[in-house]
């Protein structure tokens, strides 16, 4: 579907650059380079928001003939500039999620049926064999799409409301990991990733959050981890070190790189890689083919249940919704409350 007129376009530029993807524009009768980006993606965002800034005079006319693509690119930098600041992997959950949505991209959103929603979703179950979780995510983003085109008076129904995603099945269920096979991570502690997995199994982490740990968060005098980038609020939070894996806190920071868990060049991990490269080969020594990263998180909440733990200092750790988290929590007492539950795990 052709763009409307002002809207501009992306070039993407020969050589080998750094930012490829021009934005072009008219200006003054003439077109004029404007800006440049890394990716499409981050071009279609600055395209959406440039048109709508520069043609305000045009937009109450055309609010019926916006497409979904347009909408989307349109919505993002509002909902970024709203005031929460999400995560990197909120983000790209919503890009991947709007790429789940491609058969509607040239579609006038005020035009859309509930059927075609509906559609998007059933051929993400039936015929992708997508997760739940992945339906989930692009239903809430539907969702969030049409608040924004109501506000806008672009449409007056929801119809995302009424999409059905299905019962959630597991495709990965989790298991906890058994004592049997963390002694045997204990036995392999030579093996390059293996104290990684440690780390997980003896702070109840998220892997995401631990990829992200920079080495300036890691307080050795008072001994815990400041964790400062999560995927929810209550993830922002300060985990103890147990004593345990403090020889490989330790012999992290002596490694290059900002961050605590890089490779022998200081390359921070992302979760992919990370899963690829440290994770399947450390399962394959204990024979855990069947493990995820985040059973780590469960096996911690289950050992620290049955050693009685603190409930409220389980969840603090966790990084669970919860009870009142506050900076003051994690300061003399409260630190010395968090470091008995983590201790708890032998």
């Amino acid at each position: 579907m052709k763009n409307p007129n002002g809207y501009g376009c992306i070039r993407l530029m020969s050589g080998a650059r750094r930012r490829p993807y021009a934005f072009i524009a008219t200006v003054a009768g003439k077109q004029k380079y404007i800006a440049a980006f890394e990716t499409l993606y981050e071009a279609k965002i600055f395209q959406a928001t440039y048109f709508a800034d520069h043609h305000k005079d045009h937009h109450p006319f055309r609010r019926k003939s916006i497409t979904f693509a347009e909408l989307y690119f349109r919505w993002l930098p509002f909902h970024l500039n709203e005031g929460a600041e999400l995560s990197e992997s909120t983000k790209s959950s919503y890009e991947n999620s709007f790429k789940h949505c491609a058969a509607l991209y040239d579609r006038h959103f005020s035009d859309l049926e509930f059927l075609e929603l509906q559609a998007v979703i059933d051929d993400m179950r039936n015929h992708q064999h997508l997760s739940y979780s992945s339906c989930k995510k692009v239903k809430n983003l539907l969702s969030l799409l049409y608040q924004y085109a109501i506000k806008s008076n672009i449409c007056s129904t929801n119809y995302a409301a009424l999409i059905s995603i299905g019962k959630n099945r597991p495709i990965y269920p989790h298991h906890i990991i058994s004592r049997q096979k963390i002694n045997r991570l204990w036995n392999h502690t030579d093996v390059p990733g293996v104290d990684s997995v440690l780390i997980l199994l003896y702070t109840g982490l998220r892997v995401s959050e631990m990829l992200q740990i920079e080495k300036k968060n890691i307080n050795l005098r008072q001994r815990f981890i400041r964790i400062t980038k999560s995927k929810t609020a209550s993830g922002i939070r300060v985990v103890p070190i147990h004593p345990k894996i403090m020889p490989f806190i330790l012999s992290r920071l002596s490694n290059p790189g900002i961050f605590l868990i890089c490779d022998s060049s200081g390359r921070p991990y992302d979760y992919t890689r990370y899963r690829s490269s440290v994770w399947n080969k450390a399962m394959k020594l204990i024979n855990g083919s069947n493990h995820t990263p985040h059973d780590t998180r469960h096996t911690v909440a289950t050992l620290l249940d049955n050693a009685g733990a603190n409930e409220t200092a389980k969840r603090r750790i966790l990084g669970h919704a919860g009870g009142d988290i506050t900076e003051r929590v994690y300061t003399h007492k409260g630190l010395r409350q968090l470091r008995k539950c983590i201790e708890l795990l032998k």
